[in-house]
């Protein structure tokens, strides 16, 4: 086999530095690539020839020359149709392609892969079943070993036939002397593979992997790799160069010296790992291979919790300090990847059914409450019967008889308090979202009026200019013009068009002036015409028993919280959709108080006895549509408090063009193209302007679930389309014209 010939160069540490369950299932298909890069036959037929050049050819012309647009159809019912009428040697190796481009994902479903396989299968004109050992590795459970796949990976099926096609077209154009160095050498197959044509990193990484799992990693994403390279590259004196063999030799000589400093196997995503190379991770429960993501910190949580039927556990739960959950059936909760990987573990008669309450619950206690979180327990729907702070990670107890997933918690309040109204029945809720709500039962509880509710127990995340210009498409001139701006006026206004990400934008900037993602000292909030001052400041809202009381809005506690804190440590108070609302009837007498020079002066207020002032740590960042022609001019008032600063695409920024490189997608390449294209002649027309551009930000956010490039097919036909209608609704032809090129760059 291929792959059982371990070339020496790795060593004998390397192979004992990585997980048995890696190496287990990429040495079980190394017969698949003895075939494929041997003799030929087919692993499913051994009497068939098919890794040869007329199958592979015939299977990419198949997909290539014959691609199927539209989001009718998902891509396996498209490799359906592709496949309508092919040759046995063609269904056969397309069906091992599948099988070898699903083997090696982590919380891929067995008999989702087996459907898969059979369903490529089920062209031939003479069926065939999937004999052994395919079919015992078929049925490996999910989450054993192996690599989570991004989104890009999963939506890729044709993507990966071409170019695996490709490649075993190339293969057979070898002489038998490269193509035997190849057999033996990591590093030339390698080459080989990147010699073939265009690379698709993603399918080419997986088949290093199975192919030699003692030099390559179980990582699909190339941009992954070159992120946990250049963090641990100090280890090894410094990167070697940016090319595909550089980066996995990097890895490679990098995991050598990690194997004598971490004791065992190890993934470069395995909790005391990831942390070497990405600091994010150090409050992560659950690694995770192919995102690297930044985390915000996280604020505490509140929870309404169940400590069995009708409280049924609770004498015991609250003497012995813990909470703990059933599904004892699941065994250790550490070992589950994802939600998907405990629903198909509780749906065991395979119903498909979402159990969406029951999953959730589970997620929730093993992944999402922390260390220093608030938990309310209660009894039925009606009454509190405790408090605790959480004061352990999750752990699995499978000595105890029944609730074996277990927290420490710190009970500080024990007894029965009547629950303001009906309580949500599930075992497990978060309400931090709810403050009223919090409010309520901490005040019910503790007596306490004002709890801290966005208290981060975690050390914060350094944030500052260059995290900044790494996440948002602007540059730095103008990051430095935005960030003066903000500090002379107090308060800004990021105008511009749909998508050029100025909500996210301005979270960010918030967190490159505090020098820290510190989440409790910002606040969102949108504006729409029925807001008023009373939701925004204060005001009299109707109780459960008819009467009024006098309610403190965001804004008002907002600005109390910033002047309990040192006057140096800024807020930042952000406002979407800032001309949806009636200004004079929101800010109120505030209008006068938000001034730069005004800071720190007292009006007393409409509704309560006493002064309020605004605290000259407090910014106002608010975000404008300027393409809504729904909204009038904004107010005068308002616009003369505020500086403005027009934010807009950011297509040809070098954060978007090394998003789009990462993102490997022709299709993308060429609507991207026709994008800005089309922002031309948006800024030339003078009923619409420079403010009417299409943003960024709609091409640079494919769904979790997104399969194959569906998602920009959908952007296309669901957003940009009917936002070009709405431009030219007097002007139809123009409008016509520029979605047929937007659809003309999907195909």
């Amino acid at each position: 086999m291929a792959n059982n010939h371990f070339d020496i160069d790795a060593g004998p540490v390397s192979t004992e530095s990585r997980p048995a369950p890696d190496l287990a299932i990429a040495r079980e298909v190394g017969e698949v690539f003895t075939h494929m890069l041997g003799d030929r036959r087919s692993m499913i037929d051994p009497a068939t020839t098919i890794w040869t050049t007329e199958a592979a050819e015939e299977l990419r012309a198949r997909i290539g020359d014959n691609p199927i647009v539209g989001k009718d159809q998902g891509q396996w019912a498209k490799l359906d149709r592709q496949l309508q009428g092919a040759s046995r040697e063609v269904v056969l190796l397309a069906a091992e392609l599948v099988f070898l481009r699903e083997h090696a994902l982590r919380s891929a479903r067995p008999e989702t892969r087996r459907t898969h396989v059979n369903q490529v299968l089920a062209h031939l004109s003479s069926p065939v079943a999937i004999p052994e050992p395919m079919s015992t590795w078929l049925a490996r459970p999910a989450g054993t070993a192996g690599f989570e796949p991004g989104s890009w990976y999963n939506g890729a099926l044709w993507r990966h036939v071409i170019w695996a096609s490709t490649f075993v077209r190339h293969w057979n154009d070898l002489s038998e002397a490269e193509r035997e160095a190849a057999r033996t050498d990591p590093w030339e197959l390698q080459r080989v593979m990147l010699a073939s044509g265009d690379d698709r990193s993603d399918i080419r990484n997986a088949l290093q992997f199975l192919a030699r799992p003692d030099v390559f990693e179980p990582i699909a994403s190339a941009s992954m790799k070159a992120k946990i390279r250049d963090g641990l590259a100090d280890r090894i004196g410094g990167a070697s160069g940016n090319t595909p063999d550089s980066i996995d030799r990097d890895l490679l000589a990098i995991r050598a010296a990690l194997a004598r400093e971490v004791e065992g196997p190890f993934h470069f995503w395995t909790p005391g790992v990831a942390e070497l190379w990405d600091a994010s991770r150090a409050d992560s429960t659950l690694p995770d291979a192919e995102s690297g993501e930044l985390a915000e910190p996280r604020p505490r949580h509140y929870w309404l919790y169940s400590p069995g039927p009708q409280a049924s556990e609770w004498d015991e739960f609250s003497s012995q300090g813990i909470m703990a959950i059933g599904w004892d059936e699941l065994n250790d909760l550490a070992t589950y990847p994802s939600r998907e990987a405990i629903r198909q573990a509780l749906d065991v008669e395979g119903t498909g059914g979402s159990l969406r309450n029951d999953v959730l619950a589970v997620w929730e206690f093993q992944n999402e409450i922390a260390v220093g979180d608030i938990v309310y327990a209660k009894r039925g729907r009606r009454e509190i019967v405790g408090r605790g702070e959480v004061t352990s990670n999750a752990r699995h107890e499978p000595g105890r008889t029944s609730y074996r997933h277990v927290r420490s918690v710190k009970w500080t309040h024990t007894g029965s308090w009547g629950h303001p109204g009906d309580a949500v029945t599930k075992t497990l809720t978060d309400i931090t979202s709810y403050h009223d709500y919090v409010e309520n039962l901490e005040e019910l509880v503790t007596g306490e009026e004002e709890p801290e509710l966005l208290e981060t127990p975690t050390p914060l995340p350094a944030y500052d200019k260059a995290a900044f210009l790494r996440e948002v498409y602007l540059s730095e001139d103008r990051y430095e013009r935005l960030r003066s701006l903000l500090a002379r006026k107090k308060n800004v206004i990021l105008a511009g068009p749909p998508g050029v990400g100025k909500t996210f934008a301005a979270k960010r900037l918030a967190y490159s002036i505090m020098g820290a993602k510190d989440p409790s000292r910002v606040q969102m909030v949108q504006f729409h015409q029925s807001y008023s001052y009373e939701d925004f400041m204060m005001g009299y809202r109707p109780t459960e028993t008819g009467g009024f009381t006098l309610a403190e809005g965001p804004f008002y506690r907002f600005c109390e919280k910033a002047r309990a804190d040192d006057t140096d440590r800024p807020y930042f108070f952000i406002v979407d959709e800032i001309n949806r609302g009636n200004i004079s009837k929101i800010f109120g007498e505030l209008l006068m108080l938000i001034e730069a020079d005004k800071r720190g002066h007292d009006l007393r207020l409409l509704y309560k006895n006493e002064t309020f002032s605004v605290p000259a740590n407090v910014h106002i960042i608010g975000m404008m549509n300027t393409a809504d022609r729904s909204l009038a001019v904004l107010d005068y008032a308002l616009r003369r408090r505020f500086g403005f600063f027009e934010m807009m695409p950011g297509f040809e920024s070098d954060g978007f063009t090394r998003w789009q490189q990462d993102a490997d997608s022709p299709t993308l390449d060429r609507l991207v193209a026709a994008v800005i294209d089309l922002n031309k002649t948006i800024a030339d027309d003078p009923a619409l302007g420079h403010g009417f551009a299409i943003g960024h930000s709609f091409l640079s956010s494919p769904p979790d679930d997104a399969a194959d490039d569906e998602w920009l097919y959908s952007v296309v036909e669901d957003e940009l389309i009917p936002l070009l209608d709405e431009y030219w609704f007097d002007e139809p032809t123009t409008a016509e014209e520029w979605a047929g090129r937007l659809r003309v760059a999907l195909t």
